[in-house]
């Protein structure tokens, strides 16, 4: 395998080209920084451990002549793989030449007295302390001076440009190469002076004169010179390292105005490290891992600090209301909750539900989510209308614009992965989009992840399996009415038939006063944000409505009513029901029958032989003659079994 970096870009696509052409090239593409190339040859006669070393000399040097560019040395590793790489333009060539070891020899030595071609790492120990002497640190406010002066020694070393700019692109990763190869170029445009000066022959008297003064660097050092560098902090929503590089650490940078807050990567860790090196700090990148590890980075909470902010609400203006005005929603026929107007009670009313009031409970129970790691939001509003009436556009607007990358979506994938799991300790809002579409395995699943109040799993890389808490609240767009086909119960949704929505896009709406009465509403104790069991019962008729039809419901209440009053009736088996619709198409099952006739309220008798229903069957007059709203009428509803009978607090 060889490697090839530090390509000058006016010459990549040439060297590219050239590889791609040699014989011998049987895999050839990008590597993924986009700035090197990667070649795969055949080797033939046998590589041993003893001839292992010629080899790869013999073919690196084979492509170092034919690029003209020195060849990364770090692939003489044996053992040295390969990341996958995206390259859509790859070379693949099955029929390619091998080397042969039996033309291959050893490196010739040079003689004494010849001139020896001087790497810039070799260079650089000399040039380190040589600036180090004269006061010049690789340190805020000296960076450019810092570089021009070293590759203007490289230059009189005799160092070959190639090999100073591929070094420094890799000693210098958090220097943009826009700048930082003109100052090669331009030192390296002296020719007269490029290896006037012999390399001091006492290189290892330096290193080690070197070495002695770069004691290791204390904690306390450390903590000064990343307090003058960056800022760190833990994002407890997240669970990850949040840095943002300080302005007057790069005051000879025009992007020094431009620092935002990002995640923490390998990369940022690692040019930290590097500037803390040239800085003459002795510091190991673990224990630097380490101390970014500890308390040292003080947590930070985007959602409670939002709040915290904002000004308290007046207690009168419902901002939630406002938003909610800007979906205008169908209305329903049934009738459970409204919250009362003085807050002090959580009665139920006998008017429609309103959408507003459901609204204001899912973003109080949001907030609670987010803040209480004991609370979970059980429930999914659920928005289900016709396509370009702003569904997902709402959705998306729920949350302000601060913290709008707390937002993430889930279209349909057939199944649920450990990826979504972890998406539910690091989100606000999950919105499930077209979630008509979804198929029942799906739809189970995502019931128990709503209820699951800890994500228990080892990260993709990670040693060790972590416990964090679902923070995340649910929310779901469809285009089909009937979308829920859960017979066993869909107390986890709140649904609306969307007839319109205000464009988001172009509302004003005021975040500010909905998240002051959200955050007053969590912290009033006699606001109730989660529904009883009772509300929930009562809410079974709203929701029916997005259901999927059942067939062995719709076939009991046409086919036979509870006893009023004295009337006798008679009894019959869940196996006699199916057995008498036997010759339908219909796939009934005892489990099924037995649902619907517990959630219709019929009355159960238990035998020594047998459990009996009591039901009285309907003649064929009234079976013809008999509407639906009727047969509903005369057969209203009972509670779910007891076990069902419990508060949900989200």
């Amino acid at each position: 395998m060889v490697d090839i970096d530090g390509i000058p870009p006016e010459r990549f696509a040439a060297i590219l080209t050239l590889v791609k052409e040699d014989i011998h090239s049987f895999l050839v593409y990008i590597t993924i920084s986009g700035c090197g190339i990667r070649v795969i040859s055949h080797v033939e006669g046998g590589v041993t451990k003893a001839n292992y070393r010629m080899v790869w000399e013999w073919v690196n040097d084979h492509y170092a002549r034919l690029c003209g560019v020195e060849i990364d040395g770090q692939c003489k590793n044996a053992t040295r793989m390969s990341v996958l790489c995206h390259d859509p333009e790859a070379l693949l060539r099955p029929e390619a030449s091998s080397f042969h070891t039996s033309g291959m020899k050893p490196r010739e030595k040079p003689k004494r007295g010849t001139a020896v071609t001087v790497t810039a790492e070799r260079a650089y120990k000399i040039i380190r302390a040589q600036l180090e002497e004269e006061g010049i640190a690789y340190a805020p406010g000296s960076y450019n001076d810092y570089v021009s002066r070293c590759f203007y020694h490289t230059n009189r070393y005799g160092v070959p440009q190639a090999d100073a700019e591929a070094w420094a692109l890799r000693t210098f990763p958090d220097y943009p190469r826009e700048q930082l190869l003109p100052i090669i170029k331009s030192c390296y445009s002296l020719t007269m002076e490029f290896n006037t000066v012999p390399l001091p022959r006492s290189v290892r008297k330096k290193e080690k004169e070197n070495d002695s003064s770069h004691k290791k660097a204390t904690v306390e050092e450390m903590e000064e010179f990343i307090n003058g560098y960056m800022k760190f902090r833990m994002n407890t929503l997240t669970h990850q390292i949040e840095t943002q590089l300080i302005a007057d650490a790069y005051t000879d940078r025009p992007e020094a105005s431009a620092c935002h807050w990002q995640r923490l990567t390998d990369h940022i860790e690692n040019s930290l490290w590097c500037a803390m090196q040239h800085h003459g700090m002795a510091v190991n990148l673990n224990e630097l891992h380490t101390l970014l590890g500890s308390d040292f980075v003080k947590e930070y909470h985007p959602l409670k600090e939002c709040l915290d902010g904002l000004p308290p609400w007046d207690g009168e203006t419902d901002y939630i209301d406002r938003l909610a005005a800007m979906v205008h929603v169908k209305e329903s026929p049934h009738s459970p909750l409204q919250q009362d107007k003085s807050r002090e009670r959580n009665d139920l009313s006998e008017t429609p539900v309103r959408f507003a009031d459901i609204l204001k409970r899912w973003m109080v129970s949001m907030i609670a989510a987010a803040l209480n790691e004991t609370v979970v939001n059980q429930v999914i509003l659920t928005l289900i209308g016709r396509q370009g009436s702003y569904k997902t556009s709402f959705m998306q607007h729920i949350l302000p614009p601060v913290l709008s990358e707390y937002y993430t979506t889930k279209s349909n994938s057939s199944r649920m992965t450990k990826d979504d799991l972890f998406t539910m300790t690091e989100n606000l809002v999950i919105n499930l989009e077209e979630i008509d579409t979804m198929p029942p395995s799906e739809l189970n699943q995502l019931k128990a992840m709503v209820t699951q109040r800890y994500v228990d799993e080892r990260r993709a890389y990670g040693r060790n399996k972590v416990h964090l808490p679902h923070v995340a609240s649910f929310v779901a767009t469809g285009n089909n009415l009937q979308f829920l086909t859960d017979d066993t119960g869909n107390r986890r949704w709140l649904p609306f038939e969307v007839e319109d929505i205000d464009s988001p896009w172009e509302a004003d709406i005021p975040y500010e006063g909905i998240y002051s009465q959200t955050y007053a509403l969590y912290q009033d104790v006699n606001f109730r944000y989660w529904f009883t069991d009772k509300e929930i019962q009562q809410l079974h008729g709203h929701v029916q409505q997005f259901e999927v039809p059942r067939p062995e419901y719709e076939l009991i209440l046409t086919y036979y009513r509870k006893p009023v009053g004295l009337e006798r009736g008679v009894y019959t088996t869940s196996s006699q029901i199916i057995g008498r619709f036997g010759n339908t198409s219909l796939r009934l099952s005892l489990q099924k029958v037995g649902r619907a006739m517990r959630e219709l309220g019929f009355r159960q008798v238990k035998a020594s032989n047998a459990n009996y229903w009591v039901v009285v069957e309907r003649t064929t007059e009234e079976v013809q003659h008999l509407l639906p709203a009727e047969a509903e009428q005369a057969n209203p509803p009972g509670e779910k079994p007891s076990e069902e009978n419990t508060e949900l607090p989200f």
